[in-house]
């Protein structure tokens, strides 16, 4: 497992992925600066949100781009074939490079804490809450973004679906509240029904992405709610069950 982490490191770097990254990530804290200092009244809280959410929204992006055309490059290269023709269960496969994935996810999640603090003078329980939070969304998204790369043929289609599954995890309490309030939207009966079904289930079954990394948390500090332990058994739950996914895909494959 030491040599896997040790290989897609160097692959990072090679790449320029971990400069690309801290560079990304700097550059929208000082644009959250920037747009701090314009405002007329809360220049800081509004720096502090708009940074959280443009850090979370770097992460993800790079993440899932990265993953997706790294291992798209081990398939071409029949990199993954050779792996596996060894005596290596696809389990085992498949826990390495997750493993060295998310080294690198909380590695550069780490970027941000000091960065806040730094450029706009964020800290205390909050900044805490909100790092803590965001290493946890970054080994969901790895999981996400491994399962997408891993299952489909392109590393596009990977990065889309991806990102699609992000989007339906970061909507889901608007979906919910959809499905509750039982908004007319087409003009059938029929529709809104089968709408209103679609939308409690997606609900139901997506992860809360919403919830990790609120920018409240810098502005505010914790407290009111999801808190860290919901957040974490989110991830102890979604984060399985993409690897599991994942290694069934690989196993239901001829190499």
């Amino acid at each position: 497992m030491s040599a896997t982490l040790r290989y897609v490191l160097i692959t990072a770097i090679r790449d320029r992925f971990v400069a690309a990254i801290a560079v990304a990530l700097a550059a929208a804290v000082g644009a959250a600066a920037l747009l701090g200092a314009s405002a007329v009244a809360e220049g800081q809280a509004l720096a502090l949100a708009y940074a959280g959410e443009m850090i979370r929204l770097v992460l993800v992006l790079g993440l899932i781009t990265f993953i997706s055309f790294h291992v798209r490059r081990m398939h071409e290269t029949r990199e993954i074939e050779a792996i596996l023709a060894r005596p290596i269960s696809r389990a085992t496969f498949v826990l390495a490079y997750y493993t060295a994935y998310s080294t690198i996810a909380l590695g550069l999640s780490l970027l941000a804490s000091p960065l806040l603090m730094l450029v706009l003078g964020a800290g205390g329980a909050g900044l805490a809450e909100w790092q803590a939070s965001l290493m946890l969304e970054c080994l969901v998204v790895v999981g996400l973004a491994l399962f997408a790369a891993m299952s489909l043929e392109s590393a596009t289609a990977a990065v889309l679906a991806a990102l699609g599954f992000y989007v339906l995890g970061r909507s889901a309490a608007v979906l919910r509240a959809i499905a509750e309030a039982g908004t007319a939207i087409f003009g059938q009966d029929a529709l809104n029904l089968a709408a209103r079904w679609v939308s409690d289930v997606i609900a139901l079954l997506m992860p809360r992405l919403d919830l990790f990394g609120q920018s409240r948390w810098l502005v505010y500090g914790p407290g009111g709610g999801w808190g860290l332990s919901e957040l974490l058994l989110q991830t102890l739950i979604y984060a399985p069950l993409l690897l599991a996914a994942t290694i069934r895909d690989l196993d239901a494959r001829r190499f």
